[in-house]
């Protein structure tokens, strides 16, 4: 039986029958080694272009035409395999490799420091919600903190207020006693997580108990705000309908605003004053968006340090990405702090009806978040599949490039030159005044294998 010879060792063995033979107009092959002339590659391409290529390959030795078309029809079939599952397996095998307990308690490095030895990728998210039981569980979430949040208060008041005749006091301590369940839950859950020993879900770069991260403070404010609002317009024998009809808008004050001042931070270069989830005291801010979704996705979602690490790797090596967490973060906080300051002012306006101004003051704040949630989905998804194209044409024109410079003269490293050590480096600019600085070292912690 002839010896398969896969990689860099086909170049260099003569057990072929054919010698591989090089024209003088064609450059000679570059050896998959090479440090210096590694291409820039995507976790898009084809995972098994190596067994297809296989049955090409022609031997001295196989002269059974029978064997030849089973190889063939193998082959066809794990093409068809290929392209029926390379889609659907390339979002679902970091969700099921990186993103588990079992493999961040194996593996011997981070995905910071791997990605940093490996500028050609293109860092990839090790989490998504298009398989498995995570998107009917989000969904569950998402329509359960909706229904018991904005839903049940409106529905309440207005039934029993003039379907049943009954006093306010009485129907908001209904009310009150009701509100909030879901989310009560989760945020019990979500705390306990950051309250154990185990650093799984915990901020990068925190190992003590008690490492909880920006929005687990945010959530805190939330919580203390809204239920002081109910308790006090809801303690008197006349209740106060007006400080009643303020949770909504004090939850977009309570979530907007951290946001708007984390951005600001990052749009002015200040430091952190204190840590802010995976950024330490001291270190550059980035937008309030970023944190928001690497905590949520960490810790509620169960992504764990693991989308952490892939999160803020993609956010150092992608300026499109860092462009688009920032705009993200100013189209979510500034006009949710103005539709909390428009629904306050429509509130306090005495020649409203209270009956209207509840209704307004419950139900205006989450028909905008589900309005902007909409958009937000159809944006990110438009400007991540340009991020991709993005990479991969200028991982094209970096090869183009490659081939017709001499690598004599000037060494390259995933497209881009070597700098000499002591000239400072300036930093890119493509993305509107956002440096692409390299995942520094207190971003991750190093996991021993097992």
């Amino acid at each position: 039986m002839p010896e398969v010879i896969r990689g860099s060792l086909a170049l260099d063995r003569t057990s072929f029958s054919q010698p591989i033979a090089h024209s003088e107009s064609q450059p000679e092959p570059i050896s998959p080694t090479s440090p210096i002339e590694r291409p820039r590659v995507t976790f898009d391409q084809d995972r098994d272009v190596t067994t297809t290529s296989l049955p090409t390959i022609q031997t001295q030795t196989s002269p059974a035409p029978r064997r030849t078309v089973s190889i063939r029809r193998h082959s066809s079939h794990n093409q068809r395999r290929t392209r029926d599952l390379n889609e659907e397996e390339r979002d679902a095998y970091y969700d099921s490799r990186a993103a588990t307990q079992r493999e961040y308690r194996r593996r011997g490095s981070t995905l910071q420091s791997y990605y940093h030895q490996h500028p050609e990728l293109l860092p990839q998210l090790p989490f998504t919600f298009r398989h498995g039981f995570k998107r009917i569980k989000l969904a569950g979430y998402i329509f359960l903190m909706v229904f018991d949040a904005c839903v049940v208060p409106i529905l309440l008041y207005y039934s029993m207020t003039y379907g049943g005749n009954v006093q306010g006091y009485i129907t908001f301590a209904v009310i009150t006693a009701i509100w909030g369940g879901p989310t009560y839950v989760e945020f019990a859950v979500r705390s306990i997580r950051l309250i154990k020993k185990k650093r799984f879900f915990k901020p990068l770069g925190t190992n003590q108990r008690w490492a909880f991260d920006i929005t687990n403070w945010i959530l805190v404010l939330t919580i203390t705000v809204v239920t002081t609002l109910l308790i006090v317009g809801a303690a008197p024998h006349i209740v106060f309908l007006r400080v009643l009809s303020m949770p909504g808008p004090a939850i977009l004050y309570c979530l907007a605003g951290p946001i708007f001042l984390m951005s600001l931070y990052s749009a002015c270069g200040w430091k952190a004053p204190f840590r802010i989830s995976s950024t330490a005291k001291g270190e550059k801010v980035h937008p309030g968006i970023f944190y928001i979704v690497e905590d949520i996705v960490a810790v509620n979602a169960g992504g764990g340090r693991p989308f952490r690490e892939g999160w803020a790797a993609r956010y150092n090596a992608s300026p499109i990405f860092r462009k688009m967490i920032r705009d993200q973060s100013w189209f979510w906080s500034i006009p949710g702090l103005i539709v909390a300051v428009a629904c306050t002012v429509v509130v306090c306006i005495h020649p409203v009806p209270k009956a209207v101004v509840y209704g307004i003051g419950w139900a205006v704040p989450f028909i905008w978040a589900g309005i902007w949630a909409a958009i937000t989905v159809a944006w990110v998804k438009s400007v991540m599949n340009y991020e991709r194209k993005s990479w991969e044409e200028d991982a094209t024109i970096l090869g183009e490039v490659k081939k017709e410079t001499d690598p004599s003269q000037s060494s390259t490293i995933g497209g881009k030159p070597d700098e000499d050590v002591n000239t400072p480096r300036e930093p890119m600019m493509h993305d509107g005044g956002e440096s692409a600085s390299p995942p520094s070292d207190g971003m991750g912690t190093t996991v021993r294998t097992a």
